[in-house]
């Protein structure tokens, strides 16, 4: 239902699509997730759980999130960066105004409930969750995860892991 299912689309999305050759994209993608994985230590059950794409429940899947969201600058400085979360709806919505407008609104609304820590990854669930329950308010779709509201694409999933 939302273009951005889950937080790591906004930092998976920008590194996917923020490269002209598909496979240095691909190759910085998985250079990405792989330092964040070594970063906060993530593996098994949680690994194979942030692999699902589901919204991050745990603290070691918020870390996770937290850390690829860092990576790529939608979180700055312990806080959410409008700017680059703008960037990346870009991606998917840049020429069509309406929904340009909608996921607008809805980065708004998240940098405002975003305010109330600087803690990573404490940040980075509140984002996700946010985005993901905005995002189904306003009916935002087209882009990757449009098959379920807990889940994304596996064609999207293939190009972050």
């Amino acid at each position: 239902m939302f273009a951005f299912k889950v937080a790591c689309l906004c930092l998976s999305v920008a590194v996917v699509f923020g490269e002209n050759n598909q496979q240095n994209s691909n190759d910085r993608s998985a250079s990405i997730f792989q330092s964040c994985i070594s970063e906060t230590k993530l593996s098994g059950d949680a690994l194979k759980g942030f692999r699902s794409m589901s919204i991050p429940k745990t603290q070691a899947e918020k870390c996770m999130m937290g850390c690829l969201m860092r990576k790529v600058n939608v979180i700055n400085k312990g806080k959410f960066s409008v700017e680059e979360a703008t960037k990346v709806a870009q991606k998917y919505y840049g020429t069509n105004e309406s929904m340009m407008k909608k996921a607008k609104d809805l980065i708004d609304v998240c940098a405002k409930k975003a305010q109330s820590t600087t803690e990573e990854c404490a940040l980075a669930g509140i984002v996700t969750t946010c985005i993901v329950e905005e995002a189904q308010k306003a009916g935002l779709t087209g882009g990757p995860g449009s098959r379920s509201k807990r889940t994304v694409s596996p064609k999207f999933r293939h190009s972050i892991v």
